[in-house]
């Protein structure tokens, strides 16, 4: 007999909702995150399009209720990582780095997407030590301190402007010209310093950023800026580096899943950001999680009776 029922790779908003709908409904679950519970939530200042709070709500405050949701409801909640994906008649194997394994009857991938990076030298090096990966959890060591936002993406703009709301020194560095932001987003940007149609090249620290070199697309010229933050905003690539040998994804590698959520692979179903097609918005996570849970009870339902 397999160890649970259902697998959820992934605990950001869509895979907790699935763990809850689904634990609620008496199947046994396991959610493995890598990460931090809550996913991408923990890294967002303020979510506006949760239905259950039309007036807004942090991410942090998100993350920390569907946490309790899934608990509550008898989910279990390991901190691991999916190194791949075994796919057996009647059982899935979700295999992890440091040797554990979790056996089931249906897996749920929700396992969301992650900022891109620059593929700079000290970007890994200082994450955590100047690199900012999440804006709400580090912003009070920037306060008063000069801070660069690499991207022109939704996300930089968010960040920018949350920043500078919480009292850091903030300049937007876009690699698209000034042409090509809107006048809308340029009146978001309004008490943001910026500057249009430069590269970031290099992050410069040795124990902690101490500063980061951009090179001007047209001209080519270099610049050193001295800042104590940077956070790199290109925009969000799917975690499905361990999947794309096993099931069909898309040009971004995103999985690709029919009207049911269910993917090229009998019993494995995909759902939130990781998904082809997948809205990259709070509410169609969380619309994604129930009916992928859906599709997984009556998945489990056929195996039952066959």
């Amino acid at each position: 007999m397999p160890d649970f029922d259902v697998v959820v790779v992934g605990g950001g908003p869509s895979g907790l909702t699935a763990a809850t709908a689904l634990s609620r409904a008496g199947h046994s679950v396991a959610l493995l995150e890598r990460e931090l519970f809550g996913g991408n939530l923990q890294h967002a200042a303020w979510i506006q399009d949760y239905p259950a709070c039309p007036s807004g709500i942090t991410g942090a405050e998100l993350a920390a209720d569907l946490i309790e949701q899934a608990t509550a409801a008898g989910a279990t909640l390991e901190q691991a990582e999916m190194f791949t994906l075994e796919l057996f008649s009647r059982s899935r194997w979700v295999a992890c780095p440091d040797g554990r394994g979790f056996s089931c009857s249906v897996v749920i991938l929700a396992c969301g997407t992650q900022f891109e990076h620059a593929g700079l030298a000290n970007e890994d090096r200082l994450r955590g030590r100047g690199v900012i990966d999440c804006t709400p959890c580090d912003v009070g060591f920037f306060v008063g301190q000069p801070v660069a936002i690499y991207g022109a993406s939704e996300y930089a703009i968010e960040d920018a402007r949350y920043l500078a709301s919480m009292g850091a020194q903030v300049t937007l560095l876009a690699p698209t010209s000034e042409g090509e932001a809107s006048a809308e987003v340029r009146s978001r940007l309004d008490g943001v310093g910026s500057r249009y149609g430069v590269r970031l090249d290099e992050i410069v620290g040795q124990d902690l950023v101490e500063a980061i070199v951009v090179q001007d697309t047209t001209t080519g010229a270099r610049d050193r800026l001295a800042v104590r933050g940077v956070a790199i905003r290109l925009g969000l690539v799917a975690n499905s580096d361990a999947l794309k040998d096993l099931l069909e994804c898309d040009a971004q590698g995103k999985v690709q899943t029919d009207e049911r959520l269910e993917t090229s692979a009998r019993y494995v179903l995909a759902c939130g950001d990781v998904r082809s097609g997948s809205l990259a918005r709070v509410a169609s996570a969380i619309e994604d999680g129930h009916a992928v849970a859906a599709r997984a009870a009556q998945l489990l339902v056929e195996l039952a009776t066959h």
